[in-house]
C-alpha cells in the first residue's frame, strides 16, 4: 500500500528516509517514484551552479508562486524527453505530484539534510524553456529550465533557502531552431526504435518539446516561431509501387509554403517526412534535406548532396559518387517504408512462428531488392523474426508456393539445443502462422515459386 504523504512544508529529513517511505533513490535530481504517485525533485542551491544548474530558484517577483528548476543532465545539451525531465513534463497527466526538496547542510551519514519545500505543479501554459549554461566541464550547452508553480507559495518561499533567479526568465535567449529540431529528431529516434516503428498522430502528441511534430490539418507543417518547413505528411500509399529512387518530390501550392521550403534549403535545416503506411499510422523518415530545387518543385532526400551531383557525370569519380549516393539513398528510403508496410500487414507477427515482439521482427524480401522483381511491395515480403529471417536469407528455411515451411535436410539431421529443435526443425512441414488480413497482400505465388526454386537448388547442392 502506497504511503500517505506526511511531510509538512519546512520539515527536515534525508534522502535515505525519503526513499524508504516514498520511493525514488538516494541519487539523482529527479526521481519518479515507482511506489507512490510522486515525482521527487531535489535542488542544491549551494552546489548546483558548479554543474550548470544556475537557474534554480524563485521568480524575482516576491508575490510570484513560480520556482525555476533546471532539468537533468550534467554534460551536453539536455533533452526535455529524458526519463526524469519527461516525468516532470507529464506529471499532471500521469496523476503524479511534484514534491521539491532542497539540500540544507553538509552530509550527515544518511546524506545531506533535505528541506521539504512543498508541492508544485508544472505551468501547463509555459512548461519549460531552453537556456544557455555551462556543463560540469565548463562547455556551454542548452539546459531545460522548468517553470514550476507552488501550491502554497507563501509558506514554500518562506522556508526555502534558494534565492531568486538572477537572469530574468522573461528575456528569451536566442531562439535556436536547429537545436529544437535536434531535440525532436532525438525523441523520434527513441520513440520509433531508430526509425523502425510507425506512429499515429496520437503517438506524436507524446512529444512535449513545446511544439507539434506534425499537424493533421496540413501536409507541410511549420510550427510557430520556426523559419522553415519542419515536417511533410505524405498520404500516398507506396506499398505496391516502387518508391522514388532519389527522394520525395513536392510542389508547394502556396507562396508561403514555397518560401518556407526555400528557407529550409538556404539554412540546410533537417526535415521529417511522415509517410503514410495505412491504418492512420505514419513512418517518420529523417533527417531529410532539400537536395535540389527546380522552380517550384523541391527534392527532399536523406542525402543532401544527391540533387547537387551532376546529371551527366563527366569523370569516373563522379560516376562512382553518383552510383554510391543513389544506392545509399534508395536503401535509406526503401527499407524503413517497406518494413513498416510489412509489419502493418502482418499485424506485427512473424509469419513463421507468430512472435509478436516488434523489436525482433524484420521485413524479409522474397526476391531481393537488388533484382529486377525485388520491388519494395508487401506481396514481395513477409514479416519474420530475426532467427527465421536469417535462416530464410541463408537458404536454411524455405517457403513453398502453398505457404508451407521447409527446413533444409541437413539442418533436420543436426542435433543441437532447443532453438534448433523447436525454432527450426519444429516448423518443418507447418503452414505459415501469420498472414495479412487482405489476400491481395499475401505473398505473391510467382515470387514464392522463384525463391523456392532457389532454396531447393541450394539444398541439393549441399
Amino acid at each position: 500500500m502506497a504511503a500517505e504523504w506526511e511531510l509538512e512544508i519546512g520539515d527536515l529529513t534525508n534522502r535515505r528516509d525519503v526513499m524508504k517511505r516514498y520511493g525514488g533513490s538516494r541519487f539523482g535530481g529527479i526521481e519518479p517514484s515507482n511506489r507512490t504517485p510522486n515525482v521527487l525533485i531535489y535542488s542544491d542551491p549551494q552546489q548546483g551552479t558548479q554543474h550548470g544548474y544556475n537557474y534554480d530558484g524563485w521568480d524575482p517577483d516576491t508575490a510570484s508562486p513560480v520556482y525555476y528548476y533546471t532539468g537533468e543532465g550534467q554534460r551536453g545539451d539536455q533533452n526535455p524527453e529524458s526519463k526524469g525531465n519527461g516525468a516532470i513534463l507529464r506529471h499532471l497527466e500521469a496523476g503524479r505530484t511534484l514534491r521539491l526538496f532542497e539540500a540544507a547542510g553538509p552530509n550527515r551519514g544518511g546524506g545531506k539534510p533535505q528541506l521539504y519545500v512543498g508541492e508544485f505543479h508544472i505551468d501547463p501554459a509555459d512548461p519549460w524553456r531552453f537556456r544557455e549554461a555551462p556543463d560540469r566541464d565548463g562547455q556551454l550547452r542548452q539546459v531545460v529550465v522548468f517553470k514550476l508553480v507552488a501550491i502554497d507559495a507563501a509558506r514554500s518561499r518562506t522556508v526555502s533557502q534558494a534565492g531568486v533567479v538572477s537572469i530574468p526568465m522573461e528575456i528569451e535567449v536566442d531562439f535556436d531552431e536547429r537545436k529544437l529540431r535536434e531535440v525532436a529528431l532525438r525523441w523520434l529516434e527513441q520513440r520509433t526504435d531508430g526509425g523502425r516503428q510507425a506512429l499515429s498522430f496520437e503517438d506524436l502528441r507524446d512529444f512535449d518539446g513545446g511544439f507539434q511534430l506534425a499537424n493533421p490539418a496540413v501536409e507541410l507543417w511549420q510550427p510557430t516561431g520556426f523559419s522553415a518547413t519542419f515536417s511533410v505528411r505524405d498520404e500516398e500509399n507506396v506499398s505496391r509501387d516502387e518508391a522514388p529512387l532519389d527522394g520525395l518530390r513536392i510542389s508547394p501550392s502556396t507562396d508561403v509554403q514555397l518560401d518556407s521550403l526555400v528557407a529550409a534549403d538556404e539554412q540546410r535545416l533537417p526535415l521529417i517526412w511522415f509517410q503514410s503506411i495505412g491504418g492512420s499510422r505514419y513512418l517518420p523518415i529523417y533527417p531529410l534535406y532539400v537536395a535540389a530545387r527546380d522552380g517550384g518543385s523541391f527534392l527532399l532526400s536523406p542525402d543532401e548532396t544527391f540533387g547537387r551531383l551532376p546529371e551527366a557525370p563527366e569523370s569516373a569519380l563522379e560516376v562512382v559518387m553518383k552510383r554510391y549516393v543513389l544506392a545509399e539513398t534508395k536503401r535509406r528510403l526503401h527499407q524503413p517504408v517497406f518494413r513498416a508496410h510489412i509489419l502493418r500487414a502482418y499485424e506485427r507477427r512473424c509469419t513463421v512462428c507468430a512472435l509478436r515482439h516488434v523489436e525482433l521482427l524484420d521485413a524479409a524480401h522474397i526476391i531481393p531488392d537488388s533484382e529486377e522483381l525485388g520491388v519494395p511491395a508487401v506481396p514481395n515480403g513477409m514479416a519474420m523474426c530475426k532467427l527465421h529471417h536469417s535462416a530464410y536469407d541463408s537458404y536454411l528455411l524455405g517457403v513453398t508456393p502453398d505457404l508451407t515451411v521447409e527446413i533444409a535436410p541437413r539442418i533436420m539431421l543436426e542435433v543441437d539445443g532447443p532453438t534448433l529443435k523447436y525454432g527450426l526443425q519444429g516448423r518443418h512441414g507447418q503452414r505459415l502462422m501469420a498472414l495479412p488480413a487482405s489476400r491481395i497482400e499475401w505473398p505473391d505465388p510467382e515470387l514464392l515459386t522463384q525463391r523456392y526454386e532457389q532454396f531447393r537448388a541450394h539444398t541439393e547442392a549441399g
